[in-house]
């Protein structure tokens, strides 16, 4: 999992959509979608393929086409603008076309890597207020003297439920009749020490240009370990260096595991994927008591019942003395915000409740946490021999772990707190079977190894049965053009090779796995940085690469991601004060409650303003919008640039409101307890 909300929503989107787009490159879209063929025919203007969002209504006419989002208050707008200098004034001219008078400052813009066809492709954000909850960007797409534009004005929620749709639609947007790279019917090269070589390559000088101080790799091939190891080192201070059982937090890479477990319940009788959840756990309570009596385990574990995010919720309240059981609690007062398999929508502690059902289903008298992890100890890593893989964060700390890393505001590597009782990672604990496991490359291959041959051990033993663990995999709700998220794993075509997959993010690790039944290949990439989201991508496009020979664009990845990495900071620096505003810090109050998300208190630290909510701090400092508001902005570089509203209710009490894609939560002064 990527942790949105721990940036501004627009990080997130760029970065999914230049992500994702590069991700499909090489899907063969030649074919206009029937929506645009029946609107525009195939040889009218706009000289393009794509997808249309599904339930939008499409307004079309001779120079734009318009796409509303059932919510009515959110737009895709598409137009082409011919001979502009570039594409910051081709995107201008777009919005002009669109909504007249548009006047909104560049905040970010850079070049991505053009695929389907296009000579260039360029994303641009635009300056908004976070109080405006709302955002503004372009994607701008070259061919020859032609810009094709997509626009996109949003809402903040509709960006956090719709933004599978969206993807969808820019992920397919192909120039017409470019028929792209297709493996689907090739066969894969073999991993010889030269290709491998050429990947850790790849990952070392990749490493170094993202700043990351090192990675766990591991690939296998035909049921063969071909590398195991690392590159870089997993703590600068003493420079030691990764190794094939360096312990990483692989965060929601453990889903996939969770999701194992239930299949072997399966497997033994104990549950069935259509049982409903009340029949297991009688605890268990949705919003309504309607939507409660829907939710099947299945439904657990799809990102599909249309519950939108609720990370904060754990982020703000959890920490190593929070019971398991607060996964249940969080999901108490939560309806879902589309109808059961609509959209894509990621929710974390849903798969946390179906793996400590799991638990509880096999030790019904032991408190659930630990229900769970016996279960996962004996049932997974046990017969898997992941001898190092482990819940426990005294075990991994005390052993041969990766120390976390992220970029600072002023662009320096900086550590993340990590100890057994403070650092922001100990918030997963009551989650833990959503993202809590520490595992090394070595544990995470013969995870893999186990989906490669559907359940059967090296030494010939059938440890899973076939029909439970492949039912994980069933494409379910689309996450974007070509992609479905099933059970806990991802599928997704490149290049129209299929791909089993999963990501993992948590604070200072970043992972990704990457399974090619094709190729009976798998592998897997875990890092000690924050900046490692943006090398488990081009990690995937190379290993496509080397596979396949496919055309050479990871490393022009990863040097638009480093750029890109820069950009951002910038930008958001320039909006911020630094130091603070000294006399907006001091009117500040020294504790705020939410109902929800608790309390939190702020102090001076050594000259700096902290915010502190518990287990994991942030130093302050503030911001003034466009719109003539203040907030206080966050300068951990893991909760870099999270605003809240400065503001005062009814009664004259301060407030702090903190905007989340489909949520607000304000705090409001309290005496200190």
């Amino acid at each position: 999992m990527r942790n949105v909300y721990f940036y501004p929503v627009i990080f997130f989107f760029a970065f999914s959509l230049s992500a994702c787009v590069a991700d499909t490159q090489s899907v063969k879209t030649s074919e206009l979608s029937e929506s645009v063929d029946q609107a525009l025919g195939a040889d009218d203007w706009l000289g393009a393929s794509y997808d249309a969002p599904e339930n939008w209504t499409e307004d079309k006419g001779t120079e734009l086409i318009k796409y509303t989002a059932p919510e009515d208050d959110s737009f895709m707008v598409i137009t082409v603008v011919k001979g502009a200098d570039d594409a910051a004034k081709a995107a201008m001219q777009a919005w002009q076309k669109f909504s007249p008078g548009f006047a909104r400052e560049v905040r970010f813009i850079n070049d991505e890597v053009a695929n389907n066809g296009w000579q260039q492709q360029t994303f641009i954000e635009y300056e908004s207020a976070i109080s405006e909850e709302r955002g503004f960007y372009a994607v701008v797409l070259r061919n020859a003297n032609d810009w094709h534009v997509v626009l996109v004005d949003s809402s903040f929620a509709v960006l956090g439920k719709r933004g599978s749709q969206l993807n969808t639609l820019l992920q397919s947007y192909t120039v017409l009749g470019y028929d792209g790279e297709n493996f689907a019917s090739a066969s894969a090269h073999k991993l010889d020490p030269q290709k491998v070589e050429a990947l850790l390559s790849f990952v070392n000088e990749s490493a170094k240009k993202l700043k990351i101080p090192g990675a766990g790799i591991a690939v296998m091939q035909d049921g063969n370990v071909v590398y195991e190891g690392g590159v870089g080192v997993k703590n600068i201070a003493n420079g030691e260096p990764v190794d094939k059982d360096t312990l990483f937090m692989v965060a929601s890479n453990t889903k996939g595991m969770t999701t194992l477990l239930l299949a072997k319940l399966v497997e033994m009788g104990k549950l069935d994927w259509d049982d409903k959840v009340t029949d297991h756990y009688p605890e268990f309570k949705l919003g309504s008591q309607e939507t409660t009596d829907k939710v099947l385990i299945r439904h657990l574990v799809c990102a599909c019942t249309g519950l939108p995010r609720k990370d904060l919720t754990w982020v703000f309240n959890s920490g190593p003395d929070a019971p398991a059981l607060m996964a249940v609690e969080d999901l108490a007062n939560v309806e879902p915000t589309s109808d059961f398999g609509e959209l894509y929508q990621y929710n974390n502690q849903m798969p946390a409740v179906a793996g400590l059902i799991a638990g509880h289903i096999l030790y019904p008298d032991m408190e659930i946490g630990a229900a769970y992890d016996k279960a996962m100890q004996e049932f997974i890593f046990d017969p898997l021999q992941m001898n190092n893989t482990t819940f426990s964060f005294e075990t991994a700390l005390a052993g041969n772990v990766a120390t976390p890393y992220a970029i600072n505001f002023e662009s320096e590597i900086e550590e993340v707190e990590q100890t057994s009782d403070q650092g922001f990672n100990l918030t997963i604990l009551p989650y833990r079977p959503s993202g809590g496991a520490f595992s090394s490359a070595s544990d995470m291959l013969k995870y893999l190894a186990n989906e490669l041959t559907l359940g059967v051990s090296p030494q010939g033993k059938r440890l899973f049965a076939q029909t439970p663990l492949l039912e994980r995999r069933i494409p379910g709700v689309s996450s974007g053009k070509d992609e479905y998220y099933g059970m806990g794993l991802s599928t997704k075509k490149i290049a129209g090779v299929e791909i089993i997959e999963h990501g993992g993010s948590m604070a200072g690790y970043k992972s990704q796995f990457i399974v090619i039944p094709n190729a009976n290949v798998a592998a897997v990439i875990l890092t000690n940085s924050d900046e490692g989201y943006y090398l488990t991508s081009a990690f995937q496009r190379k290993l496509i690469e080397l596979l396949y020979d496919a055309e050479s664009k990871a490393a022009d990845e990863v040097d638009v991601f480093a750029l890109e990495q820069q950009k951002i900071n910038a930008s958001r620096l320039d909006e911020m004060d630094l130091p603070g505003d000294a006399a907006i810090l001091a009117n500040l109050a020294t504790h705020y409650e939410n109902d929800i998300l608790g309390e939190v208190s702020i102090s001076t630290l050594a000259g700096e303003t902290i915010f502190d909510p518990g287990v994991w701090k942030s130093p302050l400092t503030t911001k003034t919008s466009s719109d003539g508001s203040n907030s206080i902005v966050m300068l951990n570089p893991i909760l870099f640039g999270v605003e809240l509203v400065i503001g005062q209710n009814e009664s004259g009490k301060r407030t702090l409101k903190l905007i989340d894609s489909q949520h607000s939560y304000v705090f409001t002064e309290v005496s200190a307890k």
